[in-house]
């Protein structure tokens, strides 16, 4: 093997183990970064002032262990909130090692 096979060879591994385990604990939603994903979506919004904010997130490592809980019940159920003005969804992953995805909802009661 010379030296251009190694070299070929080295990259299609690293290339591989990027695919395969690159993508270990991911957000789920919107778009993801190789490295480092942050992001924040906004999923509805009346437009409408609110007293109230609450945020609950899931979180998972390696892609094995995943907790949390950051249902829209909960998240009503935990605030008070009867009316809801604005929900946004954030992500955060960094090298597949570790993501999270927290929903925030505003509202009055």
């Amino acid at each position: 093997m010379d030296l251009s096979q190694f070299k070929n060879l080295h990259f299609r591994l690293l290339i591989l183990s990027f695919l395969l385990f690159g993508t270990c604990a991911s957000p789920g939603f919107g778009p993801r970064g190789l490295i480092f994903t942050k992001t924040k979506i906004g999923m509805y919004g009346t437009g409408e002032t609110s007293k109230r904010r609450v945020t609950s997130c899931a979180h998972s490592i390696l892609g094995f262990i995943s907790y949390g809980d950051a249902s829209f019940e909960f998240l009503k159920s935990r605030s008070k909130i009867q009316t809801v003005t604005e929900t946004n969804w954030t992500t955060f992953a960094v090298l597949g090692l570790y993501a999270n995805l927290c929903v925030e909802i505003s509202g009055n009661e």
